[in-house]
């Protein structure tokens, strides 16, 4: 039978009611758990505190991009456009057509004329190698001629010395009385025959000499020169080849205007937005889309301008991608604006009436992202960026150049 004592009220109380009222299990399992909830709440507290003077944390932020606008150059009605928003396009993809018949024929018009000058140059090249072995073979005909000719005046030359000293002889022995006057006679007319014939070859040489000197500019006299001088035509094809060279800019040109008809991606990207239709007519310049680059985007967080003089290019930081919590993204701080975003208001707050009142500004800061999918984020998504500026951040930037 168990024992109880009674009370000071006057109630009976067992030994195990008197264990519990002086402290049993429960109670020291309560104060266990209060005990690991403070020290819990302590380790939270510390570290929240820890973080606030370790990071610098900002939600004004947003996934920026170089949005690239696609144009025309010329004018022309759109004969092929069929991408939409979210197309991926390779560089040099084929983005529009413009109507190109007109140009396509002009341009067929001065291939025409560039292979009309080239086939007109070689003609001319041709004839400068057909007069040059005319003109060769004339001046050595001429040059064969003149010898010949040459070879002729000698012979008469002595001729003529020989009929002179027969004739010398005959009217000294005439003198004497040994010769007749009709031997005399006939010795004279015989030396005069001579010297006309000597003077004929002369003159004969001196044709030649004449002749040799015109063939050797393209003026034949006995062989017929059917070109011209190979000089004159080496003129008349150098004016050619200037011919050639302003067809040729003339189709360069054209070829160009036909390849503008034709506007091409300038880069690997997506499309964001359209902006015309096929059938459209388009001015030079006006946008046909934009499109961005997947691959090449960063984060642009608006800090407090209390907060930025901690801030320094290559610190760490955690990116926080509201449509996707589950992924993981992490950049460095890579360029930290000079101007407050509020002097690129498109509407100014002049402050006229005197009234102010202080309002924390906002410095942009360009975040680097070095670690994530890239391809899953798009131009504008909001994201929460955390800075660590417990470094200096001086290996991260290292490391990222």
């Amino acid at each position: 039978m168990a024992e109880t004592s009674t009370s000071a009220d006057g109630r009976n109380e067992t030994p195990a009611a008197k264990s519990a009222g002086r402290g049993g299990p429960g109670r020291w399992i309560k104060l266990g758990i209060a005990l690991l909830v403070v020290i819990a709440l302590v380790v939270w507290i510390g570290k929240w505190f820890y973080h606030q003077h370790t990071h610098v944390s900002g939600d004004d932020a947003r996934v920026m991009t170089h949005q690239i606008t696609v144009s025309s150059r010329l004018d022309g009605r759109v004969t092929d456009f069929s991408l939409i928003v979210g197309d991926k396009l390779a560089q040099d993809d084929v983005v529009a057509r413009l109507y190109d018949r007109p140009d396509q024929l002009l341009l067929d018009k001065l291939e025409a004329k560039v292979r009309q000058v080239q086939a007109q140059m070689d003609l001319e090249e041709q004839q400068i190698d057909l007069s040059t072995h005319q003109l060769s073979g004339g001046i050595k005909e001429t040059e064969g001629q003149l010898d010949t000719d040459l070879a002729a005046a000698d012979a008469a030359k002595a001729s003529m010395e020989k009929a002179k000293r027969t004739y010398e002889r005959s009217n000294r022995l005439y003198k004497t009385g040994t010769v007749s006057v009709q031997k005399k006679d006939e010795d004279y007319y015989t030396y005069e025959a001579a010297k006309a014939e000597y003077q004929r070859a002369q003159r004969q040489v001196a044709v030649d000499r004449s002749s040799l000197s015109n063939a050797r500019n393209g003026m034949m006299s006995g062989t017929a020169m059917t070109l011209q001088n190979p000089e004159l035509l080496k003129a008349q094809l150098n004016v050619t080849r200037q011919s050639l060279a302003e067809a040729k800019a003339e189709l360069g040109h054209q070829q160009l205007q036909v390849d503008d008809l034709v506007v091409d991606s300038p880069i690997d990207g997506i499309v964001d937005k359209t902006f015309v239709e096929q059938g459209e007519y388009v001015s030079a310049g006006q946008p046909l889309l934009m499109m961005h680059a997947p691959d090449n985007v960063w984060v642009e967080a608006n800090i407090k301008e209390t907060k930025v003089r901690d801030l320094h290019p290559g610190q760490p930081v955690e990116i926080a991608v509201d449509a996707y919590p589950d992924m993981h993204f992490q950049g460095h701080v890579q360029v930290i604006g000079h101007a407050a975003t509020s002097q690129f208001a498109l509407l100014p707050n002049p402050n006229p009436s005197g009234n102010f009142t202080k309002i924390t500004q906002r410095i942009p800061v360009r975040i680097a992202i070095d670690k994530g999918p890239l391809k899953q984020l798009s131009p504008g998504m909001m994201v929460v960026v955390d800075i660590d500026i417990s470094g200096n951040g001086s290996a991260a930037q290292t490391a990222s150049r």
